[in-house]
């Protein structure tokens, strides 16, 4: 079939116009260093670039959920500690009140400091971060523990009343991991794990054991306030094992997040072979279509000044 001048013309501004559009695509892949800038790049990789990003999203909110719950857990940790530093000095004054040279003076002055040590003992029961009381359970917004006005008029009732609940709250620390990240006040401070009102077997309440020593120093009692060394003991064993489980708890998250990031550049590997671009391969591609391009304009501009004069030499 015989070409002419016409058709000739037309291939070549087709040839024009792909050389052009390829050259553009690679210009953008060059600049972004990306060869997936839109779907119909890669109509195949469109579905798992999306699952992708989507996977890292969720890895990336259980890691930043998972660190908001390690400051919290850290947070409470700081509590325990000064709980057994005040159980410790409780233990201290208590045997001191032993010494049968105290007088009814000085078992005061004891008693003194062994209602400070409750009263700090009842501010950190009631500690908080951001606004959200840590022991209270899902009622955080309340503090867990008040005064028992009733204990005034009967030593037998509780100097202190829990308004909290034994809710425990669970966090997903990876999609397929839940892990609970919160202790409830009248389990670590009352004894009370089931939250039913009493004490359970091995366990105290503390305020009442600090209270109790109290009361029995300001009625000179020496010997009443000793007998409770073994509360005082149990109440430290106590604030540990309730400490050494939150320790636990936090390590496992800190693994969930090792574990996260391990898997995050995994994903980020899986994105890359989707969109990055070979940027040394873009660049050599981007200068043979420049160069193509260039030739194609040269013989276009010499079709296009080709008429039936020049034939007529």
């Amino acid at each position: 079939m015989k070409a002419s001048n016409s058709t000739t013309y037309r291939s070549m501004m087709l040839f024009l116009n792909s050389t052009t559009s390829k050259l553009q695509d690679l210009q953008v892949a060059t600049a972004t260093g990306r060869k997936m800038n839109a779907a119909s790049d890669n109509p195949a990789g469109v579905s798992p670039v999306l699952l992708t990003r989507s996977r890292m999203l969720s890895a990336e909110n259980h890691y930043e959920n998972n660190l908001a719950a390690i400051d919290r857990l850290k947070a409470q940790d700081t509590q325990m500690a000064q709980a057994e530093n005040l159980i410790n000095r409780a233990i201290e004054l208590t045997v001191s009140a032993g010494n049968g040279t105290y007088s009814s003076y000085e078992r005061e002055v004891l008693a003194s400091e062994i209602g400070d040590l409750r009263n700090s003992m009842v501010s950190l029961a009631n500690g908080q971060m951001d606004g959200k009381y840590f022991f209270a359970g899902f009622n955080d917004l309340t503090p867990p523990f008040v005064e028992n006005p009733a204990h005034a008029g009967d030593p037998t009732q509780p100097p202190m009343l829990y308004q909290g609940d034994q809710g425990r709250k669970q966090l997903e620390i990876s999609p397929s991991e839940t892990e609970t990240v919160n202790f409830t006040g009248s389990a670590v401070f009352l004894g009370d794990e089931d939250g039913d009102g009493v004490t359970d077997p091995g366990r105290v309440d503390i305020f009442a054991v600090m209270t109790g020593i109290e009361e029995a120093l300001l009625a000179d009692d020496a010997a009443g306030a000793t007998a409770k060394l073994g509360d005082l003991n149990t109440a430290l064993e106590q604030i540990s094992i309730n400490r050494s489980q939150m320790g636990v708890v936090a390590n496992r998250i800190d693994r969930a997040n090792e574990n996260i990031q391990d898997m995050e550049l995994d994903l980020e590997e899986v994105l890359s072979r989707y969109q990055d671009a070979d940027l040394i391969e873009s660049i050599t591609e981007m200068t043979q279509q420049e160069q193509a391009l260039q030739a194609a304009m040269d013989v276009t501009g010499r079709l296009s000044k080709l008429s039936i004069l020049d034939y007529l030499r």
